[in-house]
């Protein structure tokens, strides 16, 4: 579809899928502001759920300088991933309006993988980075510095990368229809 075309009628599982998808990004983007702030103003809580977290073994210490190194860590992969459900958002009110192979569309496509790819390849560092904020308060030789990549990491870079793939390859197929539009 062209950029100057009609938009296209939504079949009514698109119209809801987008309801969905769109419900669902508001829910995220609230949860991606509250539960670190929650998290980090509450010493019990990253007592109870920093090793997890972060992968540390053993005691952590948990102090201001602690709550607010690790506040300051969170701001990356939480930036990045208000902008990936932001793009995701304004996806899919181009899919609302019948836009689905719009280059609008695509672009924001496009844009949430390599969000997506941003948040998967630094995951395993934000983990690594948090470790080392969570341990930092304690006696030389209990400090720790954990660095792991899990198959999760594996897989949401393998799929960050196929929607960079698709995106890519849907840009292709819509610039080549424009291109042939052209000589009807």
């Amino acid at each position: 579809m062209t950029p100057s075309a009609p938009p296209a009628t939504l079949p009514g599982s698109l119209g809801r899928v987008v309801l969905v998808v769109r419900a669902l990004c508001v829910l995220g983007m609230l949860t991606l502001v509250a539960v670190p702030i929650w998290f980090w103003l509450s010493p019990d809580n990253v007592l109870a759920l920093g090793p997890q977290m972060s992968g540390v073994s053993g005691a952590i210490a948990v102090d201001d300088r602690a709550r607010a190194l690790g506040a300051a860590v969170s701001l990356l992969p939480v930036g990045i991933g208000l902008y990936a459900l932001w793009q995701l958002w304004k996806l899919f009110a181009e899919y609302g309006a019948g836009r689905v192979f719009g280059r609008v569309a695509l672009a924001r496509l496009k844009r949430f993988a390599w969000a997506l790819l941003a948040a998967a390849s630094l995951a395993p560092l934000v983990r690594a980075a948090m470790s080392v904020v969570l341990t930092l308060g304690n006696p030389p030789g209990q400090r720790q510095l954990v660095i792991g990549f899990s198959w999760d990491d594996y897989l949401s870079v393998l799929l960050a990368v196929v929607l960079i793939a698709i995106a890519t390859v849907m840009a292709e197929a819509v610039r080549l229809a424009e291109e042939n539009e052209g000589f009807v």
